[in-house]
């Protein structure tokens, strides 16, 4: 067996580091290996054997603790991994557009759609994805999107063909509805994966662009059997079924040659699930009995009821995007590469709340500030961590992005999101 000290430094991680770290290193290795194997200088078979006995060591708590015990004093860090494992700079995002000027794309998008019947809905998206992207900014580089309008608005036709077809076979029975739903539901994972495939790639930074590489069956695992378990279960496994969308998204996710992973537990995402869910059932009690006991009539006590249900889930919904958000992105690697995401539920609630009440005020017509107004505080409670700076890592992407070849030979050519 692998003394500890060569656990850590196999897998680049420094003596402390958590279960995530380590796991998300180990995996990050894997990236690395399987990146280099058909380079000049394939990685040996006693690499990956070696990667794969540091992670069981250090995998496991009472193999680390065995080992770590007969540690005195830790050894230095090579100077590679002393530089991975070393403070890492924060380059934090920002959203640079001004609601104005989405504004004046806004309202040419909505007059052109409309004595279109909607054909040019498609083109609309991608002058809407072109100012978001451009608009988003890291390290003085804004972001880019290269959607074809064409692509869009087939895979809208698509997804008007299958709405027919569904209202149709609603309005035949419920027999005929059922056995719709079961013909289309093993073709939605195709589109879902087409949908990210064609997203990925028509996403660059700094000239190097995005990629997605999940398969048809993890999208089929992901949304369809984990869909039915948390619907069998009563909502049960929701959480998991939520904590399987992203995890499919980002793990399947690449920059260049460099792989997206996140670590976050099952059990991370029930402990936010489970606590608004308490408050929920808290509060709905807690209206039941006042209102029962102020003497309200039958008439009033559901209103009060309803009412009241409905305020707290106007504000459970965002504590869940809040804290699924950061819970996500703050277990996110890229190769050395990690995310902080610092969200608040209050500021959040409080900016959903002002853009709600300015648009009843204008009538809808402040949709584009408040789409930006989101967008800017998003982006400004997101940023990334690196030991090293952001040029050299894009730089060295784009070599191995080169050397690798582009692997969007199978890309299709549709956008079957809306």
């Amino acid at each position: 067996m692998m003394n500890a000290t060569s656990c850590y430094e196999t897998l680049g991680v420094v003596r402390d580091a958590t279960p995530e770290a380590i796991a998300a290193a180990y995996q990050r290795c894997l990236s690395e290996l399987r990146a280099s194997l058909n380079g000049p200088n394939p990685p040996s078979p006693e690499r990956l054997d070696a990667l794969r006995a540091a992670y069981q060591t250090l995998g496991n708590p009472a193999s680390r603790q065995a080992h770590d015990a007969a540690l005195s004093p830790p050894t230095p860090l090579s100077p590679a991994v002393a530089a991975d494992a070393g403070e890492r700079k924060s380059h934090p995002f920002a959203f640079t557009g001004s609601g104005g000027e989405y504004f004046r794309i806004w309202i040419v998008n909505l007059f052109l759609s409309l004595i279109t019947l909607g054909i040019y809905s498609a083109w609309a998206k991608v002058r809407r994805e072109i100012f978001f992207h451009r608009n988003l900014v890291l390290d003085n580089s804004a972001f880019s999107y290269h959607g074809n309008p064409i692509a869009i608005l087939k895979g809208r036709a698509i997804a008007v063909l299958l709405l027919i077809a569904l209202t149709a076979a609603q309005n035949a029975g419920p027999l005929a509805y059922g056995l719709a739903v079961l013909v289309l539901l093993p073709v939605a994972p195709w589109l879902i994966v087409r949908a990210f495939r064609f997203r990925a790639h028509n996403t660059s930074y700094r000239g190097l662009r995005f990629s997605f590489h999940g398969s048809y069956r993890q999208a089929l695992t992901a949304f369809v059997g984990y869909g039915l378990l948390a619907a069998i279960s009563f909502g049960l496994l929701f959480p998991l079924f939520y904590r399987q969308q992203r995890t499919f998204v980002l793990n399947n996710l690449r920059y260049g040659s460099a792989q997206f992973h996140c670590t976050a537990s099952g059990r991370q995402f029930y402990g936010i699930f489970l606590k608004p869910l308490g408050l929920a059932l808290i509060g709905m009690f807690a209206i039941g009995f006042l209102a029962a006991a102020g003497g309200a009539s039958q008439l009033l006590l559901p209103l009060a009821f309803g009412v009241g249900t409905m305020a707290l889930m106007l504000f459970l919904l965002p504590y869940i995007r809040v804290r699924t958000t950061n819970l996500v992105w703050n277990h996110v690697t890229l190769e050395r590469m990690g995310f902080s995401s610092t969200l608040a539920v209050l500021a959040y609630f409080g900016l959903l709340a002002g853009n709600l009440v300015l648009l009843l005020l204008t009538l809808g017509l402040y949709w584009p500030w408040a789409q930006v107004r989101l967008a800017r505080y998003r982006a400004s409670c997101m940023s990334l961590l690196s030991a090293e700076p952001l040029d050299s890592f894009v730089a060295g992407e784009s070599a191995n992005a080169a050397a690798i070849g582009d692997e969007v030979s199978e890309l299709m050519d549709i956008d079957i999101a809306l």
